[in-house]
Parts: C-alpha cells; sequence; structure tokens
C-alpha cells in the first residue's frame, strides 16, 4: 500500500492536533456534556450561529472602503460576493494549490488562462463581453472596469442612495449569476451566451430588487429600458 507523505501543513496541523489532545482529561465518574463557547448560557442554536457568521461576514476590519451588505440580494448572493473578495471560492488555480488532482486549470469556457477568481468573473474575454452588455443597458462605460469597484461599486455623487445600491445589486447579481454558470459548464457542459446571460440577469436581478425594494415601487419596463433614470430615486 502506498502511503502519501504529509505535506508541512499538514504536519503542522497533526502536530496542534496531538499537542491539544495530550491536555484532554477524561474523568469517567462525570456524565459527557457539550457546551458552546460563543453563548453565554452554552447552549448552541443555529440562529445564534448564523448571527455570528453574518457578523463576520459584514466586518469590514477597520475599513469603510467594503461593506458586504446590500438588503436588496438574497444572503446566498452577499456570501458569495464576501467569498469573492477574500478570493475563498474553488477556482482551479486554488484547487491546484490544495494538491488536488486536476486535468487542467485552465479557465473552462476560454481554455487559454488560469482560472482564477479575477479571470474567471472578469478578465476573461467571454466574461467580458457580459459585463458591457450589463454596463451598456445601464448606461455606463466599460473603460474603468476593475476587480476592486466592481466589488465596491463608486457612483457619481449626483445618484441618489437608493440608485447607488441599486446598481450594486445588479454588479453582485451578475457575479454570481456568471460563477453560477461557470458551473453549469463544468458540471453540466451547458454554455451561457452573452445574449442569454444578460437576458438570465435581468430577470433574476428585477425578481430579487423588486420583491425587496420597500421604499419604491420598481417598474419592470423601467427596469429593462431605462434603468438609469432608477439611480436618481
Amino acid at each position: 500500500m502506498l502511503h502519501r507523505s504529509l505535506s508541512e501543513r499538514a504536519k503542522s496541523e497533526f502536530d496542534e492536533l496531538e499537542k491539544l489532545v495530550s491536555s484532554f482529561k477524561i474523568y469517567p465518574d462525570k456524565e459527557d456534556t457539550f457546551s458552546w463557547k460563543l453563548s453565554g448560557n452554552g447552549l448552541f442554536t443555529t440562529k445564534k450561529l448564523a448571527k455570528q457568521i453574518m457578523s463576520k461576514i459584514y466586518t469590514t476590519n477597520g475599513t469603510s472602503s467594503v461593506t458586504m451588505k446590500n438588503n436588496f440580494v438574497p444572503k446566498k448572493v452577499e456570501v458569495f460576493v464576501w467569498r469573492e473578495k477574500k478570493e475563498r471560492i474553488p477556482v482551479l488555480s486554488e484547487l491546484d494549490k490544495w494538491r488536488i488532482d486536476l486535468h487542467s486549470i485552465l479557465y473552462p469556457l476560454c481554455e487559454v488562462e488560469t482560472e482564477s477568481v479575477s479571470h474567471s468573473l472578469l478578465s476573461c474575454e467571454h466574461i467580458r463581453v457580459i459585463w458591457r452588455k450589463v454596463r451598456e443597458w445601464w448606461g455606463f462605460d466599460s473603460a474603468n472596469l476593475s476587480f476592486d469597484n466592481l466589488l465596491c461599486s463608486s457612483t457619481p455623487s449626483s445618484y441618489s442612495k437608493l440608485g447607488s445600491i441599486l446598481w450594486q445589486a445588479v454588479e453582485w447579481v451578475t457575479c454570481y449569476l456568471i460563477w453560477r454558470n461557470r458551473n453549469q459548464k463544468v458540471f453540466k457542459k451547458i454554455s451561457w451566451t452573452p445574449l442569454n446571460a444578460l437576458s438570465e440577469i435581468q430577470i433574476k436581478s428585477y425578481d430579487w430588487v423588486a420583491n425587496r425594494c420597500k421604499k419604491k415601487k420598481i417598474d419592470w419596463h423601467v427596469w429593462l429600458h431605462n434603468p438609469t433614470s432608477l439611480l436618481l430615486l
């Protein structure tokens, strides 16, 4: 039987585990109990765990440039954008670092460049076509599009706060759907054309935003044909 040698990281974690176990004491005359340290009463609930997770997601680490929260999109989109910002989505280049045996680490849509977070969600020419269509839909120029301002969208001061949040929601939904359809390509061999991409982004972002926007009713025809006017709401 072949045995794979431990990596330095795995060996370090194993040593830490041995150290932890060696200090553990067993009291045979006492009943085993579980206690959750993140709760004052020691009781675990999924609600408290969810609050802990979301508080970490929304932490900006002392900076005010990025707040990974937008009430117009589902939590799954917020979590995905947070993971994207931290470069913690399972792109092939990251899986390769974990010594996972892969047939290729090239981005599945272009098969030219290594799949990184920025390439798979922004830099690949196939993806840039989608971004150009989305930004043209909202009347924006694509010349200054970068990975950082994609996650921390800045719009001119003439736009309202609500309008800026609406546009940010569209950006985040676009990122989320690009990744979801990348997975469709990898696992189901289903291709996503730019035209189909724009249509899905328009429909899905409207569905999520319109059902969450309590202050102003968003008209579908305005959303589809004149979204620039929403930036002034």
